[in-house]
């Protein structure tokens, strides 16, 4: 439709992320177990952090909104929420919130909007022709009365009243909501429910399980950039994700140089500008892909036949060792990964098995990871370590040893450290 290439309208649903104080009431539900590749090492939640847990578990967490210990989000669904602003209007929008001390993130996904519909978002409703009037016997929930909102609608109501007396108007916020209509029986503090212990359990849009193609991400740096390309190569290669489902990352700061960007036509242009080529990873040609397997075994071989292990470099229990190799986009691991070689665990580790070997020594095979390793970094110029599990086989186990510990590299999630 014509009409709708205007500079107030845009084909993109936002979700922006905000630092989060947990020693302040705006706290949220964060469960102590994030995986061991996110590490919460602050009591503030900085927005950066909470969307890298987010698209690694590539998934957006359904809310209740909580503002003073009552929930925003009427009827009985928690809900995700976003804005439909202009991607101009937004960073406006942000810079301006910013500057008077507000709290509004800097950090978000772009998801195109006819999506979304189809998934079953809807725009806000902002007030209604009668009083609201909410039921007294739904605590903590808030109810309307559903001759006035159908009780499936009533996440979509937003409190609205204009006039001398009061002023609600939150209409600048442009707000759109998905529903989450699943089991959310740990929502409710008063209730029995079992605790929320690990990310994986909160329930929220599980994009992994869509088929949206043309996501974007929006940054505030471009030192930001290769940590959110490192975490969707991730999920591309772990099978969680296609290829298709992330189109761009777009640094603010980028945006910002343009000036005002009113013009659809300028929006495009600055996504294609900054789009993301995942293509590149998966071009490795067959022969490099033979000759850098066949330079591994050597390598593998090699070691075994040196013998080098003496009796105090047993394994020392049940469990399970590999070679880990950090750095997803090397040309290492794109040729290990064509052949089949690789595991991507559930945390985007990069795992190399090497206990296939006829010549491997029984026993030794945390001894043997740590020798390989050493020798790939050597010949290839990358990062590359062991991992181990105890008391199981499973490379998804609890950590027993990881001996990788650079927190600036993308594969680490951290909070930043605020004085």
């Amino acid at each position: 439709m014509q009409n709708n290439i205007r500079f107030d309208l845009s084909d993109y649903l936002i979700h922006f992320f905000r630092d989060v104080d947990q020693d302040s009431p705006e706290g949220i539900l964060f469960p102590e177990h994030a995986r061991f590749n996110n590490i919460a090492e602050s009591q503030v939640l900085d927005s950066l952090f909470l969307m890298r847990c987010a698209l690694r578990h590539h998934k957006i967490f359904a809310t209740w909104s909580y503002r003073g210990d009552r929930p925003t989000i009427y009827g009985r669904s928690p809900a995700v929420c976003f804005t439909d602003m202009p991607l101009a209007a937004f960073v406006q929008s942000s810079n301006e919130r910013l500057a008077r001390g507000e709290n509004v993130g800097r950090y978000a996904f772009m998801i195109p909007k006819t999506a979304m519909f189809g998934m079953g978002a809807r725009p806000a409703i902002y007030g209604l022709s009668q009083d609201a009037w909410e039921r007294q016997d739904t605590h903590p929930f808030r109810v309307l009365e559903t001759n006035l909102l159908p009780l499936g609608e009533q996440y979509r109501y937003v409190a609205y009243s204009i006039g001398d007396d009061r002023t609600i108007d939150w209409t600048h916020e442009r707000e759109w909501r998905w529903p989450y209509r699943g089991d959310q029986s740990h929502f409710d503090p008063d209730g029995d429910g079992d605790l929320v212990e690990t990310l994986e359990e909160m329930p929220g849009l599980d994009f992994g399980n869509t088929t949206i193609s043309g996501m974007g991400v929006l940054v505030q740096d471009h030192e930001d950039v290769p940590k959110i390309v490192h975490d969707i190569l991730t999920l591309v290669d772990a099978g969680a994700i296609h290829r298709s489902m992330f189109r761009f990352v777009i640094p603010l700061c980028d945006v910002e140089q343009h000036g005002n960007l009113q013009d659809p036509g300028q929006v495009s242009d600055l996504i294609n500008e900054h789009s993301i080529d995942l293509a590149p990873y998966f071009s490795i040609s067959e022969n490099r892909v033979e000759e850098i397997n066949a330079k591994v075994d050597r390598i593998i071989e090699t070691n075994f036949a040196a013998r080098g292990h003496a009796e105090k470099d047993r394994d020392d229990g049940f469990g399970k060792s590999w070679v880990w190799i950090p750095d997803n986009g090397s040309e290492l691991m794109r040729a290990l990964l064509t052949a089949g070689r690789i595991i991507v665990s559930i945390e985007g580790r990069y795992l190399l098995d090497i206990a296939d070997f006829d010549s491997f020594p029984d026993d030794f095979e945390e001894y043997y990871c740590k020798k390989v390793a050493e020798c790939l970094a050597t010949e290839f110029g990358i990062n590359a370590t062991y991992f181990t599990v105890r008391r199981s086989l499973s490379c998804d186990g609890i950590p027993f040893y990881a001996n990788f510990h650079d927190d600036d590299h993308p594969f680490y999630n951290s909070t930043k450290i605020y004085e």
